[in-house]
């Protein structure tokens, strides 16, 4: 039975997908298998998903900050002109403002650590960059908690994204004081998968990618999962469906106890 769909799966285009999904630096090779049996899915149903997914590359994510640094001329020019990373050290924001760094697109002394936004001058502009905005919630709650408490109130804030939800660019816009650059709109229709705006899934697969997401989620946390089938090369956010990377999250079916293993692991 394996052996047949390993065949399946090869006549259905495997290789180039398992090639595709080797650019993830959290994916194991030849693990998509072992993914498929826990879900209900078909394999038609299952390349259909696997083919869905968008991956951000180093190259893509440098093509998109190359864009935004060009269509936003003005901005980038300005004297007192200072890009740090969104977040907490060591998290996606970084990892955004490492590719950002390596285009050599703004001058290296335009690029700060968080610990020296009290010290820069009056009426600073303060681009931070991070890969997503899904919900907004999350970006909201660290700009009042934590950014509002460290900048100059003569600043001026942006964060700059790689992509956004057009909710979670209202609600950063609407709740703070930042503005939003963005790199590619999450519109309902080609990348929310549970709308019902977006016809990529039969809205019978889309029943059933509901119920299996919904399995891996805790009763009173905060769900960010937007339908998205979005990974960045280093790790998915937390808006992609749970099943691509909620790794050994213990779940029930049918009374019975399991794991569930990702397809791409999220690093945190």
């Amino acid at each position: 039975m394996e052996f047949i769909e390993k065949i399946i799966f090869q006549l259905l285009g495997g290789n180039d997908i398992e090639s595709k999904l080797l650019r993830c630096q959290n994916y194991t090779a030849n693990s998509i298998m072992n993914w498929k049996k826990q879900t209900n899915l078909n394999w038609l149903e299952v390349i259909k998903h696997l083919k869905g997914i968008e991956i951000f590359d180093a190259t893509r994510i440098r093509q998109i900050i190359n864009e935004l640094v060009s269509t936003n001329q003005e901005l980038f020019n300005r004297e007192h002109l200072f890009i740090t990373s969104f977040g907490s050290e060591g998290k996606s924001g970084g990892k955004i403002a490492y590719e950002f760094r390596h285009t050599k697109l703004v001058k290296e002394s335009k690029f700060i650590n968080a610990w020296e936004l009290s010290k820069l001058p009056e009426n600073s502009t303060v681009i931070f960059v991070e890969d997503l905005i899904g919900t907004g919630s999350q970006s909201t709650e660290y700009i009042l908690e934590k950014l509002n408490l460290l900048l100059n109130p003569s600043s001026e804030p942006y964060l700059l994204t790689i992509c956004a939800t057009q909710e979670g660019i209202n609600k950063v816009c609407d709740e703070t004081n930042f503005k939003v650059l963005n790199g590619l709109l999450l519109d309902e229709t080609n990348y929310q998968h549970y709308s019902d705006n977006s016809k990529y899934f039969k809205a019978k697969t889309k029943k059933k990618l509901i119920e299996i997401n919904n399995r891996l989620k805790k009763e009173g946390r905060k769900d960010y999962d937007k339908g998205l089938l979005v990974t960045f090369y280093y790790s998915p956010p937390n808006n992609s469906m749970p099943i691509l990377w909620k790794n050994k999250f213990p779940y029930k079916i049918k009374n019975e106890e399991k794991i569930w293993q990702a397809l791409l692991p999220r690093e945190y």
